[in-house]
């Protein structure tokens, strides 16, 4: 090893003359590189290592273990080959392959990679751990058993029903298909998804994942596993496997890596056997901190405002999977104090809060929407939240409570802030109840977020564009688009993660007067927007810029 090297490691990785020369015997002793060496020896934050040894060896650098690779890049080199070279391909550009190695100038390994696979290979400097990480999520055939065993013996058991995934018996016949589903479950907490489909087809199965609220396929298990694989599913959610022409609803609470982890199950018969969509509610991803919900400062203030309220309703609207859960779930934690007592009725109960009351009603029993509340105010509860309201009973009884000393929290399927005042009208609701009890209205959509390790500004956003799109004039200027070029990071889809934005009527008095003139929904957005609220089209427009 030269001085120079010597004198730089000591410089930019703090590290001690011993550890260098450790590092160096290693390396001569067994014949690796250094920075496998170092990466060995733990002797640096790995980060670190990889910034000062691409640097050194002239290639990019990459944390692999972090990343999703789509199969159609895996599937460019061989398992075979990956696995005994201990490489990983990571991204194609034209005839260009790149590929993640923890030894850039390894030219027999590069160049048997450049015949097994005919592109010029690319190499770009990534650790060991993350690599064998990697080659265990895409090439394994399956998770190691007497390692899963030896996990599963760290974690405690949460409770008597929550079995640990990681604890399977591997040498029954069922022992393939057992490993495929954990398989999944484990790949879908590790990409973020929120649901995971299986789907039989005449001639293959799919499986995708929803992520960011796009579906990717992540699998094609063989046809013949397709009856084995529901069965699997619908004996983990107790479901009853007989049972294939109705529709079922189950449950799945188990531990993957020591982490509780919920899933909803549905069943849904199809023409080539039973579809099966599966909701994660993982709770540790629940985002409970409101300044983290995508809200601007004045946003937040009037929303906190209206959820401080003794008393009133408080109602957060929006499609399917806009994020109004984790809006509600964020207010009750804020309100979640030794002095108040806290009721909840949902459809299902999605996440278990601790010092919140929660019941799961169920209709087939008579335990409905209106029923739970009935009895709520029989609980002497300071705040009641509400699933959804789906109908006229529902909603007096929620308004009901309002006026009578309780805060409630509920949700409805709207388009906008204005609009729900339209839907509870329609409903039945008297309108002098309605401005007597509601106190905010918040409408949100979740918009996908720009991958930041890929960004680039979009020229094709013009300012005529802009100027269209609803930004005045006198901002255009000041104001740049940006898109993901598309990575790894992103899984070559230009976005990764998303954001609420926001759209809250909190009721003044002009608003409350012209919904009791009856005015229409249009007439009321005006008279909000006048009153500072912003649409979702402007609070959008916001986020751009």
């Amino acid at each position: 090893m030269s001085q120079e090297l010597f004198d730089k490691l000591k410089q930019y990785l703090k590290l001690s003359d011993e550890t260098i020369k450790s590092a160096f015997a290693l390396s001569q002793g067994n014949k690796i590189t250094l920075f496998q060496a170092l990466e060995q020896l733990k002797a640096s934050p790995i980060n670190d290592l990889l910034e000062f040894f691409a640097k050194a060896y002239g290639v990019q650098k990459i944390s692999i273990g972090e990343k999703i690779i789509p199969r159609q890049i895996t599937e460019l080199i061989p398992a075979d080959t990956a696995l005994k070279l201990k490489v990983i391909p990571i991204d194609k550009m034209g005839n260009n392959l790149f590929v993640a190695t923890t030894d850039p100038k390894d030219l027999q390994k590069l160049d048997e990679i450049r015949f097994s696979t005919g592109f010029f290979v690319k190499p770009v400097l990534a650790s060991l751990e993350g690599i064998e990480k990697s080659l265990q999520k895409y090439y394994a055939s399956g998770l190691s058993v007497a390692k899963l065993k030896k996990e599963a013996a760290k974690g405690e058991v949460i409770r008597d029903n929550r079995k640990e995934i990681l604890a399977i018996e591997g040498d029954d016949e069922e022992g393939p298909i057992k490993e495929m589903v954990h398989q999944v479950l484990i790949k879908c907490l590790e990409s973020g998804a929120s649901d995971i489909h299986f789907e039989p087809y005449e001639d293959f199965t799919r499986i995708r994942l929803r992520i960011d609220g796009s579906l990717k396929e992540i699998a094609r298990p063989p046809i013949g596993s397709k009856a084995a694989l529901i069965s699997r599913i619908k004996i983990m959610s107790n479901l009853n496997i007989a049972e294939s022409r109705l529709p079922q609803d189950g449950a799945i609470n188990i531990k993957i890596g020591g982490k509780p982890v919920d899933f909803r199950v549905n069943s849904l018969p199809t023409i080539y056997g039973e579809k099966i969509v599966m909701r994660i509610l993982d709770k540790s991803n629940l985002q409970v901190d409101m300044t983290q919900l995508g809200f601007e400062d004045d946003e937040l203030e009037k929303f906190q405002t209206s959820i401080h309220n003794p008393l009133g309703m408080v109602l957060v609207t929006g499609p399917t999977g806009s994020g109004k859960t984790t809006t509600l779930y964020s207010a009750l934690a804020e309100l979640n104090k030794e002095s108040e007592n806290i009721m909840t009725a949902e459809d299902p109960v999605e996440y278990n809060l601790p010092g919140i009351n929660q019941v799961h009603v169920k209709p087939s029993i008579g335990l409905t929407f209106a029923e739970a509340l009935r009895a709520f105010l029989r609980q002497d509860p300071d705040v009641v939240m509400v699933g959804e309201i789906r109908d006229l009973e529902t909603a007096n009884i929620a308004i009901k409570a309002a006026l009578t000393g309780h805060l409630v929290l509920s949700t409805l399927h709207t388009n906008s802030a204005t609009d729900t005042i339209s839907r509870m009208l329609n409903m039945g609701v008297e309108s002098f109840n309605l401005v007597s009890a509601l106190l905010c209205v918040t409408a949100q959509r979740l918009l996908k977020k720009n991958c930041k390790d890929c960004l680039i500004v979009d020229e094709s956003v013009t300012p005529k564009i802009l100027v269209e799109l609803g930004v005045p004039q006198q901002f255009v200027s000041k104001v740049k688009a940006y898109k993901g070029r598309g990575c790894p990071t992103c899984n070559h889809g230009g976005t990764k993660g998303r954001v609420a934005v926001h759209e809250i009527l909190k009721l003044s008095d002009p608003v409350r007067d012209a919904i009791i003139r009856g005015e229409s929904s249009m007439a009321l957005k005006k008279i909000a927007m006048a009153q500072g609220m912003r649409t979702l089209r402007q609070s959008a427009l916001v986020k751009l810029a």
